[in-house]
């Protein structure tokens, strides 16, 4: 196992340990609530815990972050870009799905000054479903 997934793992409380995506040398937890099972219709509180290399974290001072959710694939145009916040050691947003169904959330950024991380792009498969869904590997 990598140095980053290791200290990720060991670092991170049980409930936010999700889902890993991982580019070069950025990598970040997903946690979407409630329960990694958005139901349509109901706001859902999702969370990022976003580090670089060697268990250093990101924080949305240090990056032009943006989340992007798209229906299905991220190939079209995204269907919401909701504001992130700065949590604490986390990145949050709340996401509302209007529709049952399969979304691709992606996670992009790049250093602000004096940052030291390189510009990533990280994304995760969820399904909301009417009464509750789940989340698919992430990629």
């Amino acid at each position: 196992m990598n140095k980053l997934l290791t200290l990720m793992l060991l670092t991170v409380s049980p409930a936010l340990a999700h889902e890993l995506a991982r580019d070069g040398n950025v990598g970040a937890l997903m946690h979407i609530e409630p329960d990694d099972a958005p139901a349509v219709g109901n706001q859902s509180g999702v969370y990022f815990e976003l580090n670089q290399r060697g268990g250093r974290p990101i924080a949305l001072s240090q990056c032009n972050c943006t989340l992007s959710v798209y229906a299905g694939s991220a190939t079209a145009k995204p269907l919401l870009t909701p504001a992130l916040r700065q949590g604490k050691n986390q990145l949050t947003s709340t996401l509302l799905f209007a529709r049952p169904g399969a979304y691709t959330l992606v996670l992009a950024g790049h250093p602000r000054a004096g940052a030291t991380f390189p510009a990533f792009r990280l994304s995760w498969i969820v399904r909301a479903d009417v009464g509750g869904g789940g989340m698919d590997m992430g990629h």
